[in-house]
């Protein structure tokens, strides 16, 4: 190389150099002094292909996971086989083991080994699957000794035009974006007359036209993930769609946000209608984002989340949680520091913004350390592609944060998400007590011991407070409640025909009920009604603080959510209830000395979320940007779980792509599920209800008609109908010597698959008739029938008794049962 092409290399390099480190900047939006984030991603992600795109990105797993809890992506299986791409894969990984279970997630139906050429797999299913029947697909590889294992459901079947509503999503999404197409947009929305949205962070169908269409942000696309299908039907998809989008405010600051959508849509008669729409936005935290004038720090669009934002020494201290990032501000040091990230630098890598993992902040110090909890699934690090909960505390001199204990756990993000919420504490002696799949831990972070305080908790009868407080129902007369700071305890007892129950906590404050035994009755779905008389708080003294009810009022609900107390009071008509006016019990916390979040109206981008500082601090200088260095666990603290004996019989929603919650009466999943425009399942994910999926005809087939030996004995004749309609066998001598429950007994035939819909509507239930599952219910003349079918006007059923199939109005029938109180059972095959 001659001399004189030496400098013109240099300065090419530099040259180059300083680009990336300008596109970084512009990129993230701030200075890249370092890292935060955990171990980078290595894990390959794959897709399904579908034509020209792909849907369905899965991320892989290599730890034990709960296979009966997965419901991450659909993906339909029209002929016999499906493409499967990998992306960030290396040539070295060159076949695929696969595995279709069974419609409940743990039998095998077939395995089997597949080349991968050019990233790219084609599975082929040889054995016959069941139309409409929906199966789990595990996709496994290795790579550096290391076996990851991907999971999608697959749904056998034709017509689902899953192509045409792909299409639609995607053309309201672009319609939404580019501010001109909004006749298309008027046409499918369905805004409330006289409301208006000021939040973008939230938006729905029933949001107004600029709102759905970003108000005055005028956002820049900059990435769009592939797409994933959450549920599936002939005709019927719900979409999940995420994009990165970013947009410069009036002082040409660029701000990068997180857009998840969320889809149902119908496809018939070659048109497609918008059943539901949702749209959730989060802005990615600028650093030096700040608004002097009003003394605030600007998050930007975003939900507001009380629960993870900690003020300490009187405001100058703040850590917060924000598109699952944990950040702190320092006053004093003029410095935010980006705490833990699992996110990186750039944004746009989907394996590091995967949001299938939260973090919870446990306790802030004046000094500025933390101690928080990420749970979930791992984006990267040693613990990459591994579910579980991680305690990890922070050093804010130091500048480091250090991994205390990893527990890896079964369970998914959504189903971790849901226990964590019912309360998670660490104390100074470093226990850490949680709930998880009905049952309480204690572990020794340091000891690395496990202790079960309960098992197979009763709904609502424990209490985990984030104040260091347990409460614990014995038994319905007595009451535990523990600080479990200095392990001090005290018990409350009800009096003789009384029962009494732990409803949350105030600060270290005891909120708890009292009902008469009387009054307590069990619905026809098993679901335990427990009107209160009273409900109390008293303190660690015992002494009573307030205490709420008066004569002729029961409470039917009460609830604590941080300084409120929800009360439902209502009056009884009948052997039911009558609700009235829902009503508050406030305490009063100051906010002086504290940061607090507050939304702040912006004409451009409607409400945007800000940290308003206490008087007495002034933010007036751009904070610089810190990072911290991550120690994690060189090995995981392995936890023998207890077995969860009431799972079989809950019921799940989901809805919008997540979990909402868990039920243990299908009637109240139902009714969370109509709001929601969601599904019900139980926990091997054989579907209950759906809702919009039943069409207006419906029947069950391979029912023969049976006659009732005696006329007291019409249950034990549907029962035995139903038994054989599914292939099972049972001896009606043995139902009629049987000394269980009608309910029970069918649940003892179908091996604990039997469901009770009691309370439900006759238009909820006959979703299983059109599924082909025939239904037990009870008339007014106390004898149960078997209904067979159904259309828009009539209801076929067979009565045991007189050994004959019957046809009625369906408006007489539902009136009948109803008198009854309406009575159904049926079972998922």
């Amino acid at each position: 190389m001659t001399e004189s092409k030496k400098p013109r290399i240099l300065v090419t390099v530099l040259v180059f150099l300083v680009a990336i480190v300008v596109w970084n900047y512009v990129l993230v939006g701030r200075n890249n002094k370092g890292s935060s984030e955990s171990g980078h991603a290595t894990l390959p992600l794959l897709s399904v292909e579908m034509g020209k795109s792909s849907i369905n990105q899965l991320h892989g797993y290599v730890g034990n996971v709960d296979k009966a809890l997965l419901r991450d992506s659909i993906t339909p299986l029209e002929g016999d086989s499906l493409t499967v791409s990998m992306k960030y894969g290396s040539k070295s990984i060159e076949a695929m083991n696969y595995k279709l279970y069974k419609e409940d997630n743990q039998k095998v139906l077939e395995k089997g080994v597949v080349s991968i050429q050019n990233k790219k797999a084609k599975v082929r299913i040889s054995k016959r699957l069941e139309t409409g029947k929906t199966y789990l697909l595990a996709l496994q590889i290795e790579k550096d000794k290391q076996k990851i294992t991907y999971y999608t459901r697959v749904i056998y079947g034709t017509k689902f035009y899953l192509k045409e509503c792909l299409a639609f999503a995607n053309k309201f999404h672009k319609a939404t974006l580019s501010g001109s197409d909004s006749d298309f947009i008027k046409r499918y929305i369905e805004p409330k007359e006289g409301e208006t949205a000021n939040d973008l962070s939230t938006i729905d169908i029933n949001s107004d036209q600029e709102a759905v269409q970003y108000a005055g942000l005028n956002p820049d696309e900059e990435e769009t993930y592939t797409p994933t299908i959450k549920e599936l039907s002939p005709g019927i998809a719900s979409i999940e769609m995420k994009t990165m989008l970013s947009a410069e405010n009036s002082k040409g600051i660029k701000q990068y946000y997180m857009v998840t959508e969320y889809y149902r849509v119908r496809y018939s008669g070659g048109k497609n209608y918008l059943l539901n729409y949702e749209r959730n936005q989060e802005a990615y935290v600028r650093y030096d984002t700040i608004n002097a004038s009003a003394n605030q720090f600007v998050i930007g669009i975003a939900s507001n989340n009380l629960d993870e934002l900690k003020s300490v020494d009187g405001g100058k201290k703040v850590a917060f949680v924000q598109q699952n990032e944990l950040w702190e501000y320092d006053y004093d040091e003029v410095s935010m520091t980006r705490v833990f990230s699992f996110v990186g630098e750039d944004y746009r890598e989907e394996r590091r913004n995967y949001d299938h993992h939260g973090i919870h902040i446990v306790d802030t110090k004046s000094n500025g350390d933390i101690t928080f909890v990420v749970y979930g699934y791992m984006n990267g690090g040693k613990h990459e592609g591994e579910n579980g909960i991680s305690v990890y505390q922070y050093n804010a001199k130091k500048g480091e944060v250090e991994e205390r204990i990893f527990i890896p756990t079964k369970l998914q993000y959504d189903n971790l998400e849901t226990e964590m919420k019912k309360g998670l504490y660490l104390s100074q002696d470093d226990k850490l007590y949680f709930t998880l799949d009905a049952a309480l831990y204690e572990v020794d972070v340091d000891g690395k011991d496990t202790n079960v305080l309960a098992k197979n908790i009763e709904n609502g009868f424990v209490v985990v407070s984030n104040s260091g407080m347990l409460a614990m129902g014995n038994s319905q007369h007595t009451v535990t409640v523990m600080d479990l700071e200095n392990d001090t305890s005290y018990s409350i007892k009800c009096k003789a025909g009384e029962v009494i129950k732990p409803i949350g906590f105030v600060k270290k404050d005891l909120v708890y009920g009292v009902a008469y035994e009387d009054d307590i009755s069990t619905d026809s779905d098993g679901t335990m009604n427990l009107p209160m008389k009273f409900v109390h708080i008293i303190n660690q003294k015992k002494e009573t603080l307030k205490t709420y009810g008066n004569d002729g009022t029961y409470i039917i609900n009460a609830s604590v959510d941080g300084t409120v107390v929800t009360v439902t009071p209502a009056t009884r008509v009948g052997d039911g209830f009558k609700k009235k006016k829902t009503e508050y019990i406030r305490y009063r916390e100051s906010t002086k000395d504290k940061a607090v979040l507050e939304y702040r109206y912006s004409q451009d981008c409607l409400n945007l979320l800000s940290i308003t500082f206490p008087d007495k601090l002034y933010i007036q200088s751009q904070p610089k940007y810190e990072s911290t260095t991550i120690d994690e666990a060189n090995s995981n603290y392995e936890m023998n779980f207890e077995k969860n004996r009431k799972r079989g019989q809950e019921a799940y929603v989901y809805a919008s792509g997540s979990l909402l919650g868990t039920y243990e009466s299908v009637n109240q999943a139902i009714s969370k599920a109509k709001k929601s425009a969601g599904v019900v399942v139980n926990s091997d994910q054989y579907y209950l209800w759906e809702k919009g999926v039943a069409k207006t005809y419906g029947k069950a087939p391979n029912v023969v008609i049976l006659k009732a030996k005696q006329k007291d004995e019409s249950e034990i004749a549907c029962i035995q109908m139903m038994a054989r309609a599914a292939s099972k066998s049972c001896s009606y001598e043995k139902l009629t010597a049987s000394k269980l429950s009608t309910f029970n007994l069918l649940n003892q035939v179908f091996d604990n698959l039997a469901y009770n819909y009691s309370g439900a509507s006759l238009d909820d239930v006959l979703y299983c008739v059109y599924k082909g599952r025939p239904i037990m219910t009870k008339m007014s003349n106390n004898h149960y029938v078997l209904i067979m079918s159904y259309n828009s006007t009539k209801i076929r059923y067979i009565d045991p008794i007189s050994g004959k199939s019957v046809q009625t109005g369906r408006t007489d029938f539902e009136k009948d049962i109803k008198k009854a109180g309406n009575i159904f059972y049926s079972y998922t095959d």
